[in-house]
């Protein structure tokens, strides 16, 4: 199999099992670095790989989860001599199987601003060094795993589509209440992640295939019949004394049976499980096919923690427009960020849907304000926003540090507008106000606003 063939499979796809659960068991020592491993004991990474694809795993990840700058900051190797050889130590073992191999990805061990110090653009740099070290290394695919910060996702895809073309699978880790451990939905990564550019969407870990079960339907759901979905549960929960995972290989398929009727691109294992545990899909999923029934796809807007769906009337709060308000206009021009918080409270107390985000003024740099306030506001609201700007590069920065899919006021039918501002919204997700005119002006009758 190519990577370009990856998913346009005939039927669901096996993914691989457990690395650290592997390790384990072969006696690594604790304080262990594992991706330390790749260059100290590559026959032993090698043989965990090969043990995989020999399952029926066809996508096998390398052993570079933690292969990031943050993590590796005490290790006598550079983050590329880690990476490079955890993908030829990949490589080698699961050619004779014609297996593919990702660039396994995960958190950076930071977290973000405003809930921690790393900057958003240094986060998508780190990123950027991790995603063109497993590019140069040779991998078939950009795994990006174990998330629960929906913001340090969106830099990680802003990263893998700047500095590559390989094929992106994005998965997060939900807790049993349905959000991450930041307070992530679901759709709004879904969402998210589609729009960021993802070619597939999944959920790993914290839970067992039981658990996840409800979460994974929700997911499929929330994005088009056809866009691929997978899973990696857990074998189970973690038993009280810490040694171990509750359930078996053979109640492992038993609680993945459900997920048929998902249709999944693919499925594999997380924390707990083994080649075994893998061996034992290969009757679960032998005959599934991947892709489900058509469904109404709406226009989703959407925050970390809330998703709201235009399906009716959506109310935008429109308070953070200095139009006509002396006070806003000293508070942005003296860069008084507390006002605009303010008004965003206010606004969704009394009940608007999204917040509009405009600092337009004559004597302001917006395109260095907007994006400041947009996480101003988002710092303070789980309300979407919208942008609001005529600035094209405005818009862009106000994109960029946005969290979640955020509304752009507005494209035209102008030529000059749609040029500047859909290539925008493709990049970064953005769903558009659509204003009916265009060069010449705006059309009398329905026919001609439903031309433009």
């Amino acid at each position: 199999m190519q990577a370009s063939e990856l998913f346009n499979q005939p039927n669901t796809i096996l993914l691989d099992g457990g690395m650290g659960t592997m390790l384990q068991a072969a006696g690594m020592k604790l304080g262990t670095r594992p991706e330390d491993l790749n260059l100290e004991n590559p026959e032993l990474i090698r043989s965990i790989h090969a043990k995989y694809a020999a399952a029926g795993s066809r996508v096998v990840n390398a052993n570079t989860f933690g292969a990031s700058p943050h993590k590796l900051a005490d290790s006598k190797y550079t983050l590329e001599e880690v990476i490079t050889a955890g993908i030829a130590n990949c490589k080698q073992a699961v050619a004779p199987y014609g297996a593919l191999v990702t660039l396994d990805v995960g958190p950076l061990g930071e977290l973000l601003e405003p809930s921690g110090t790393l900057a958003f653009e240094d986060a998508v740099a780190e990123y950027g060094r991790i995603v063109r070290a497993g590019v140069a290394a040779g991998a078939d695919i950009l795994y990006f795993e174990t998330f629960t910060d929906l913001y340090e996702m969106k830099a990680a895809l802003l990263a893998a589509k700047e500095n590559s073309t390989l094929p992106i699978m994005a998965s997060m880790s939900f807790e049993a209440n349905g959000r991450t451990f930041t307070g992530c939905t679901v759709e709004s990564f879904a969402a998210t992640a589609r729009g960021l550019g993802a070619n597939a969407v999944g959920i790993n870990c914290s839970l067992g295939p039981k658990e996840i079960f409800p979460m994974a339907k929700r997911l499929a759901e929330a994005v088009p019949g056809d866009f691929p979905v997978f899973v990696k549960p857990n074998a189970g929960l973690p038993r009280a004394d810490g040694s171990g995972y509750d359930i078996t290989p053979q109640l492992y398929a038993m609680q993945m049976k459900p997920y048929r009727e998902l249709h999944l691109f693919a499925a594999g294992g997380c924390c707990g499980t083994t080649p075994e545990f893998i061996q034992m899909l290969n009757g679960v999923f032998a005959d599934c096919k991947p892709g489900r029934p058509e469904h109404p796809m709406l226009s989703v807007i959407c925050s970390p923690v809330d998703c709201v769906n235009v399906d009716g009337i959506t109310v935008v709060g429109e308070r953070i427009n200095p139009t006509g308000k002396p006070r806003l206009k000293r508070a942005l021009r003296s860069r008084d960020i507390g006002l605009l918080q303010q008004e965003a409270v206010q606004q969704a107390e009394r009940g608007a849907d999204v917040l509009d985000v405009n600092v337009g003024l004559p004597d302001i740099d917006e395109e260095a304000l907007l994006p400041e306030a947009v996480q101003a506001v988002q710092a303070v609201c789980d309300l979407p926003v919208q942008i609001d700007t005529a600035s094209p590069a405005a818009m862009e920065a106000a994109l960029r540090r946005c969290n979640g899919i955020p509304l752009l006021n507005s494209v035209s039918g102008k030529r000059e507008s749609l040029e500047k501002v859909l290539p925008l919204a493709k990049k970064y997700g953005g769903v558009v106000v659509g204003l009916l005119l265009d060069e010449g002006g705006i059309p009398e009758t329905a026919e001609g606003r439903v031309e433009i």
